[in-house]
């Protein structure tokens, strides 16, 4: 993370895979807000498994992790994966087991990709947070990658028939909460845990203890491109000629619903700068920025909640697995004075693929942008001030503060008037 100076990486835990037409996969496909609380049990039971820990222990071997623990006490570094991926996957189990619930429809997703087209001019602010803890589960994916399966086995002896062509993987989800230099000890013992930060280049560096900011963890659809793949087509040939079918490379069963991808951790009162496409820091601009959106009340108010409560059956599960009462989902949506209406976002969703970030064009032909605004003007000219972003709504016509009115209505002439 260079503009942020804290914490960035690119390094994604997934492999690749070939298909005959990538634009015919099929597209992400989210569960009902009622679903929630059952992924997010299911997503625990993973993370805490044998086999959770090992697909992390791995990605933290293969230098696939932004945040690395390191355990001094241990006389272990960075690459005991074992060690790391223990302590990672219980803080992201209490994490989860702590957080508030949220469901971003495709709406909602559409428009804070279409704010954070630009990134957020004021620096990160621990306000923003919506709640301390969190899981906020996106219908539309925020982004994704796509890796190319010849680059993906480039040095292994394996080569791969056909073209060359790639497969994306979709970050659908992200958890966060509050980092403290309390915040990620080993039984709560001070200096009992060291936390590297691994770039994009995989350069590392001592996360200063003194940090105060957001961790968010992203999470990408669940399983391998080869799942998406017909069993029986040949995903790539051996050495001595073996070939490797797309079946034998397929997930094995066990896997959570979501699949963890990469972290990172925004320091507070710092800017973010630009970020480069497919990376952990545009996931964040863009959550962060929906955060925004969810602040802003008032005639400036751009989103809506609505709550589905748990079913008492959910809430004795949960208790259960030691998950707080508060199982509700808050359903995050455009507010209904700023929703598109339904052609527009069906022709976006014809041109999307459901597996990248989607189309906005038709649901906001102008785009949101962002006004640095004062919030004492009074003490503006003596620098005695502080500044917060306020996103104005997109527009066609007329002052540049009013919302963007769209409407299905056609109104018939049939007679003189």
């Amino acid at each position: 993370m260079a503009d942020q100076g804290v914490a960035e990486g690119d390094r994604h835990g997934h492999g690749g895979g070939a298909v005959p037409d990538p634009r015919t996969l099929p597209p992400w496909s989210a569960p009902e807000p009622q679903q929630l609380p059952d992924w997010r049990a299911d997503l625990i039971n993973y993370t805490s498994s044998v086999t959770g820990m090992q697909m992390l222990a791995q990605a933290i071997n293969a230098g696939k992790a932004t945040m690395i623990p390191r355990v001094p006490t241990a006389g272990t570094t960075y690459s005991a994966g074992a060690i790391g991926s223990q302590l990672l996957a219980r803080l992201e189990v209490q994490r989860l087991e702590q957080a508030r619930l949220y469901y971003a429809t495709a709406d909602m997703v559409s428009l804070s990709l279409a704010a954070a087209a630009t990134p957020p001019t004021e620096p990160v602010r621990e306000n923003r947070l919506p709640a301390d803890q969190g899981f906020m589960l996106f219908e539309s994916p925020i982004g994704g990658y796509s890796i190319n399966l010849s680059e993906a086995m480039s040095g292994t002896g394996f080569t791969v028939p056909g073209p060359d062509l790639s497969l994306t993987s979709p970050i659908v989800a992200v958890s966060w909460s509050t980092w403290t230099p309390d915040s990620a000890r080993v039984d709560g013992r001070p200096g009992s845990v060291e936390w590297l930060n691994q770039d994009a280049h995989g350069d590392l560096r001592r996360l200063d203890p003194a940090t105060r900011g957001v961790w968010m963890t992203f999470y990408a659809a669940s399983g391998t491109p080869y799942d998406l793949l017909p069993p029986d087509l040949v995903a790539s040939v051996g050495p001595d000629g073996t070939e490797v079918t797309a079946g034998l490379l397929a997930t094995t069963p066990g896997t959570g619903p979501i699949s963890w991808d990469n972290e990172v951790v925004l320091a507070y009162g710092v800017p973010f700068g630009e970020a480069a496409p497919d990376s952990t820091m545009r996931w964040a601009q863009i959550v962060y920025t929906a955060w925004q959106l969810m602040a802003q009340q008032g005639n400036a108010q751009f989103t809506e909640l609505e709550t589905v409560p748990r079913p008492r059956h959910g809430q004795k599960r949960d208790r259960r697995a030691n998950i707080p009462d508060d199982s509700a989902v808050r359903i995050v949506n455009v507010h209904t004075r700023h929703r598109p209406p339904r052609a527009a976002a069906e022709q976006d969703a014809q041109a999307s693929t459901g597996r990248r970030e989607p189309q906005w064009t038709c649901r906001w032909p102008v785009r949101p942008y962002r006004r640095y605004t004062c919030l004492s003007p009074r003490t503006h000219e003596a620098g005695d001030c502080e500044h917060e972003d306020r996103i104005v709504p997109g527009h066609i016509k007329g002052p540049a503060d009013k919302p963007l009115r769209l409407s299905d209505t056609v109104n018939l002439w049939n007679h003189q008037p």
